[in-house]
């Protein structure tokens, strides 16, 4: 019985050959035709089986065998052997029991495979008594599952196999009225209540006929649960009294566990607590003794409720999380719903918001899983199709009758057109296959030439962060026990390049051409180039290779992020295999005549001319290498790559003089997307300039951005992509970050970790431990992304972590909602100046909120200089902060969305409605007087600009 809510709440084509794949379309095509065409002729004999010949003793022998077998295993052996012997009957009656104590112990996914097979077995017989329990039986799982269309389905095939049959045994009858309970519990749960009544109703007359005690009970119990949604709490006592008489009759320990739960739902909603706690705790001691944990979760989520609502927390988590770890562990999504709205309800009244939000989200997620417009839809249009083909099968019965008269005349004719129309559809499929024929054969030798070329091209790119990986490795039999640690995360960040190579291996569905599908963008390239040489310098710095990257300024075109990094990957890691200690590897990039020259040069051993004549063939290798080392296909998938973007690649190299590779590629702007990458570089402000954007900011609120990156490049590259929303400054060193943080008191930081002075940790903690700026978020943008680096980095207080070289959307993005929870906050903060609440001169918040603790600081402060009659102004309440004007101005703005001048108002009105609200007799003037107002008209002014009414008004609605 389903209580809603208790709070009332193919092969791949390519493998075969060309005549082959000719003579498979044509079966497929042949076969579906066929299988329609069988499908129409079928369909209405299966609605005609007739029932199996087992008589109602042969049905009570097996029944009383099957139902004598103690446990799941034994009924699980019993129906291996009784199927083995061919005993088909015996075999379904024991995988019916065996699913319901399945389904009784809450393993809903098992039993719904075990049905389902004694629903395979008793339609393939004709069966149709078991054939309807099965279908009710998979309905009911489906139900607890949470799936309600499917399960809405097996009941209404159910119901109408019930109605339609001519057997009118007990066993049939009952089928019927299950199939009805079925139906109207699904209609419980999608509210259709009108619905729902005229069903149990029909069901409760059926169990009446049938003189079935525990039927009964049920159905009472439904109808109580209908009355108590439409408040008619009399009829809904006398419907759930009726249901716990019957169930105290059969001692029917799960039905008066149900029904105490019920009275104790009435009890609270009459606000009679202590009985409502009474009853669910007699309802939960009844139920521990039971295995099915789906309704018992029932009563442990009624009695967190009722504990929530009295305010015993210990008692309230307690059954929470015993209801969460079995909702969870059963797979209800429906009682998870409830579940994570009590820990809404709980950590709201706790003031935990960030666990409150989560909740809610996890709620609402799992609620819309359970019961969303989609599902709600597809459940109203199963309806729908049921009945309409009910409707359609009773036409096609009157029709089939007249069509009989007329059938002798038209066979002929008939059978004269299908013989027509699949020689015709066979005439049009054969000349559809002469036509592909020629075109197919050249389409798959193309496919097939493609994939051998990708799967080339992109096995190579796994040598890249394996040659690193290797060089790490041997370096650690050699190193100082201090450098393998960090050694061993640079290993452990080229394994996860790796491993983001097998994966674009394995999603060979997103390869438009051999070099993947090109994604233009327009920008700096300049920028793109020094990230990812900067990502390599930790291990030019282990091969003792000096790594340098020269550029003449920026360089606006467009490109193709992905080709630039394959390409740079590829000639870098081929750079550092062949430069010995002590070498340099230089990149040198210039713009000139609309031409992009960029060049990769190495002090290593070189190639001979004959090795750069083979050097872009795929698996080369020089003969004349001691240790055979190839050149593999990397170099070979760089030329493919360079081509693609009409560029060049040519090679300068001698032996023991190193080697340089020239690239040249056109310059162009053209790129529609928008200019992501697009590179303002930063203009040091002139000191008048910048007094002038310090009074901008007491008189504003312009949202501003800090970045703190020692490379100029990479500096830029990150300003541009905020510089047209946000006001961007910048440092060059933490020190100097420091400083400007506490000048400017940012909106966001975004920072480095590998700065001068102080690093990105140290910057962090410094600002997590000053009350001035410790409220602003802070993004680290590094190089270094091992797990180490990015616990450290959540350690000192960072609220993300992005590696180098990063995508400029998720950046963006994360700025965005870094920036969103702040205004969030400000919409609450800014509520708490406003609402007065008791003993507001001694208000004691979570030592855990800094925000609120800065907050309740200020408040403080403010009320202190009102009791003592002293100035309330800005630059007074910043000094006893000991903070600037604009300093205090900044955090004021930030936490609150209003000026601090705007922000006391509040307080001081804030005060004025506790007096007002506290002390009746009080003269208005003198409530004037005490929130700092001199002029009485002015308070009164300000009173109704902040609540809307006057003192006096708001006088009488709160202290009549």
């Amino acid at each position: 019985m389903t209580i809603p809510n208790l709070k009332h709440s193919p092969k791949d084509s390519s493998g075969l050959s060309h005549r082959s794949f000719i003579s498979y379309e044509f079966r497929l095509s042949t076969s579906i035709l066929l299988i329609a065409i069988i499908a129409s002729f079928c369909i209405p004999i299966s609605c005609e089986k007739k029932n199996s010949s087992f008589t109602a003793k042969e049905r009570q022998s097996i029944d009383s065998f099957i139902l004598s077998a103690p446990s799941i295993d034994s009924l699980s052996q019993l129906q291996k052997e009784l199927e083995k012997k061919g005993d088909k009957l015996g075999s379904i009656v024991a995988l019916r029991q065996w699913g319901k104590k399945l389904r009784d112990e809450s393993r809903f996914e098992e039993a719904l495979r075990i049905h389902s097979k004694g629903q395979e077995q008793a339609e393939a017989i004709g069966d149709t008594l078991e054939w309807v329990q099965a279908l009710n039986n998979i309905g009911t799982d489906y139900r607890r599952i949470g799936v309600l269309d499917v399960a809405q389905d097996y009941h209404y095939r159910a119901w109408i196999l019930s109605k339609e049959c001519s057997d009118t045994s007990f066993t049939a009858k009952k089928n019927y009225v299950v199939s009805l309970n079925g139906l109207g519990n699904i209609y419980l749960t999608l509210g259709n209540y009108e619905r729902a009544d005229s069903t149990f109703r029909l069901a409760l007359k059926g169990e009446q006929q049938l003189n079935s005690t525990i039927g009964q009970a049920i159905n009472y119990a439904n109808l109580g649960s209908i009355f108590e949604h439409y408040e008619k709490t009399d009829s809904a006592w006398v419907y759930y009294l009726k249901s716990m008489d019957l169930n105290t009759e059969i001692e029917n320990d799960l039905g008066k566990s149900l029904c105490h739960t019920y009275f104790g739902s009435l009890y609270e909603k009459a606000k009679q607590y202590d009985k409502a706690t009474k009853e669910y705790e007699t309802a939960y001691q009844l139920m521990k003794a039971s295995k099915d944990e789906w309704h018992a979760l029932n009563t442990l989520i009624a009695l967190a409720g009722i504990y929530h609502t009295t305010g015993n927390s210990t008692k309230e988590m307690k059954y929470l999380n015993q209801a969460k770890l079995t909702a969870e562990r059963i797979k209800s999504p429906e009682h998870l719903a409830e579940i994570h709205t009590l820990y809404y309800k709980h950590y709201m009244q706790t003031g935990d918001y960030r666990s409150a939000l989560v909740s809610f989200e996890k709620a609402t997620a799992l609620q819309d899983s359970v019961l969303n417009m989609e599902k709600l839809n597809r459940i109203q249009n199963t309806s729908l199709n049921i009945e309409r083909n009910r409707q359609m099968r009773e036409m096609d019965a009157a029709k089939h009758t007249l069509e009989q008269e007329r059938a002798a005349r038209k066979t002929g004719f008939a059978i004269l057109s299908f013989a027509l129309l699949i020689l015709m559809g066979a005439l049009i499929m054969f000349l559809y296959i002469q036509r592909i024929q020629r075109r197919n054969h050249l389409e798959l030798k193309k496919m097939a030439a493609m994939r051998e070329n990708f799967f080339t091209n992109i096995t190579h790119e796994f040598r890249t962060p394996l040659t690193v990986i290797l060089g790490l490795s041997h370096d650690l039999q050699k190193v100082d026990k201090e450098e393998i640690k960090r050694k061993a995360q640079d290993i452990e960040r080229q394994g996860k390049g790796l491993l983001a190579l097998i994966n674009q291996l394995l999603d060979i569905s997103k390869i438009k051409s051999a070099i993947g599908k090109p994604d233009w963008k327009n920008g700096n390239i300049v920028a793109l180039l020094t990230m990812i040489v900067d990502s390599y310098h930790d291990y030019a710095h282990s091969k003792k290779i000096d790594l340098q990257i020269h550029a003449s300024g920026e360089i606006i075109m467009d490109f193709i992020p992905d080709y630039v990094i394959k390409v740079m990957n590829n000639l870098l890691s081929n750079a550092f295999k062949f430069t010995p200690a002590y070498g340099k590897v230089n990149i040198r990039v210039k713009s000139e005549n609309q031409q992009l020259y960029i060049d990769i040069s190495d002090t290593g051993k070189g190639m001979s001319k004959e090795v750069i004549s083979h050097i872009f063939e795929p698996f080369y290798q020089d003969k004349s290498d001691v240790h055979n080392i190839g050149t593999g296909v990397g170099l070979a998938l760089v030329e493919q790559i360079i081509q693609a973007v009409n560029g060049k690649i040519t090679i300068e190299s001698e032996i023991e003089k190193g080697t340089t590779f020239h690239i040249s590629l056109p310059i162009h702007n053209r790129c529609q997307q928008p200019t992501n990458l697009n590179i303002v570089p930063p203009i040091p402000l002139p000191p008048e300039a910048k007094e002038k954007l310090i009074d901008d900011c007491d008189e504003e609120s312009d949202c501003r951005l800090l970045i703190i990156e020692d490379n100029r490049d990479i500096a830029a590259y990150i300003g541009s992509l905020f510089i047209n929303d946000y006001a961007v400054s910048y440092a060059e060193n933490g020190k100097e970050g420091l400083e400007k943080a506490l000048e400017l008191v940012p909106d966001l930081i975004i920072t480095d970790l590998m700065i001068p002075e102080l690093n990105g940790f140290e910057v962090c903690r410094q600002i997590r431990s000053n009350e001035i700026i410790n409220h602003i978020p802070i993004i680290v943008v590094t190089a270094k992304i091992s797990k180490e680096e990015r616990i450290k980095g959540i350690e000192a207080g960072a609220d993300a972590y992005l590696c180098k070289p990063f995508n400029a959307d998720e950046l963006q993005t994360r700025v965005e909602k870094l920036l969103e929870g702040r205004r969030l906050l400000q919409e609450k903060f800014a509520k708490l100046s406003i609402e007065p609440k008791k003993n507001e001169e001694q208000e004691n918040y979570s030592t855990k909120d800094i925000d609120m603790q800065f907050l309740t600081k200020v408040s403080s402060i403010v009320y202190m200089q009102l009791s003592n009659n002293k100035n309330t102004e800005v630059s007074v309440i910043a000094s006893n902060m000991c903070m600037s004007s604009r300093q205090f101005y900044r955090k004021i703005n930030m936490l609150t969305g209003y000026t601090p001048s705007a922000y006391i108002l509040r307080l001081r009105i804030k005060r004025a409605k506790t007096l007002l609200g506290n002390n009746p007799s009080i003269n208005l003037n003198d409530i004037a007087i005490k929130c700092g107002f001199s002029d009485y008209s002015n308070f009164v002014r300000a009173f109704k600009t902040v609540c809307g009414i006057t003192p006096s008004e708001y006088r009488r609605e709160n202290c009549p």
